[in-house]
């Protein structure tokens, strides 16, 4: 009996099923992130692990981000070095641990330089992204492309040393851990005396009675177990921010798919700038636990709310002139970022 030759619809479609089988699944791309921050912290909550999964989603697993916290893959003061290098693919940047080679950034992180949290972190972005003074003078120079940007609820003066503080005047002379950059200027302003160091080494500065306070949030201090520690602090006083950035090596970046890259910006740009109603919640609840704690709040008069203006403002200039001595463009950046804050308000 012969055999009913199959028909060309039946040879076509098992032609293309076979085709199909031999080809190579959709490669995975891997990404290691890292940060010097404790598991946990807020940043982790409000941005780092929302960023992740919204990578995950958007790719349906194709795009692969693991996460080394805790200073895992180095130290914070090296992350910079460390994803320029490629050690980490994406690396938790605060451009006042590398001041040297990030001046400009902290003209954002000046005390007083705005009153609206949102307002600070919307501008931040809009410097980093689409031609931004920070991405063209800062970031790009330093091979390095932005995927988040933010910046933590307003500084505070918290100190350890249980000294009664009714003034400004009392803190004169105090050891005030510093971020650097805008901070050290306006900490010697209000005769203070700034101590650089990364948030990991408080808690054991504050111990020794190497420094008699820090400059922090509350949410920080509380993250890296510094709460424990404070005796009083101010509340709702504006004494500075700090940018940070997760970023990512030019070299690294221009390897990626033009999807993955895209799949990345989007996912950063999103959780950057939905972040900071998130960022003052947390501030105002770790304010509570603390004062839960024993914490006594430092409240500043008039007279030195007018004092802290003058020395904010005094601190503002000095920076411009000390990055303009560097030859960098201290005084025009600063320039830029008030007109971009100002582009930024509500």
């Amino acid at each position: 009996m012969k055999l009913k030759h199959p028909g060309r619809p039946f040879l076509f479609a098992t032609a293309a099923l076979l085709a199909a089988s031999m080809l190579p699944a959709r490669a995975q791309t891997t990404l290691r992130m890292a940060d010097s921050l404790p598991a946990g912290h807020i940043i982790h909550q409000v941005l780092t692990k929302p960023f992740i999964d919204a990578v995950d989603k958007a790719s349906r697993g194709q795009v692969r981000i693991l996460h080394f916290p805790g200073e895992q893959l180095g130290k914070a003061k090296d992350m910079l070095a460390l994803t320029q290098s490629g050690v980490t693919d994406i690396g938790y940047i605060g451009p006042s641990y590398a001041s040297d080679k990030m001046p400009l950034s902290s003209a954002l992180e000046l005390p007083g330089a705005f009153s609206d949290y949102c307002q600070g972190s919307r501008t931040l972005w809009a410097l980093t992204h689409d031609g931004g003074y920070l991405e063209t003078h800062e970031f790009a120079p330093n091979h390095i492309v932005v995927l988040i940007t933010f910046m933590l609820p307003s500084y505070q003066v918290l100190l350890g040393n249980g000294k009664n503080v009714q003034s400004l005047k009392d803190l004169a002379g105090m050891k005030i851990r510093s971020g650097g950059g805008a901070m050290d200027f306006m900490l010697k302003d209000l005769d203070m005396v700034p101590v650089r160091m990364t948030p990991p080494e408080i808690y054991e500065a504050l111990s020794r009675g190497t420094v008699d306070g820090a400059l922090l949030p509350y949410e920080s201090a509380v993250s890296y177990g510094v709460a424990t520690k404070l005796k009083s602090g101010t509340n709702k006083e504006n004494f500075g921010s700090v940018v940070l950035t997760y970023g990512i090596g030019d070299t690294r970046w221009k390897q990626l798919p033009e999807g993955v890259r895209a799949t990345l910006m989007q996912a950063g740009r999103d959780v950057s700038l939905g972040a900071c109603t998130g960022f003052q919640k947390a501030e105002d609840a770790a304010y509570d636990k603390t004062k839960a704690m024993g914490l006594k709040t430092i409240v500043l008069g008039a007279a030195d709310k007018k004092d802290l203006a003058t020395a904010f403002a005094k601190a503002s200039n000095e920076w411009a002139a000390s990055v303009d001595k560097r030859g960098k463009p201290g005084t025009e950046t600063l320039a830029a970022v008030r007109k971009a804050l100002a582009e930024a308000k509500p």
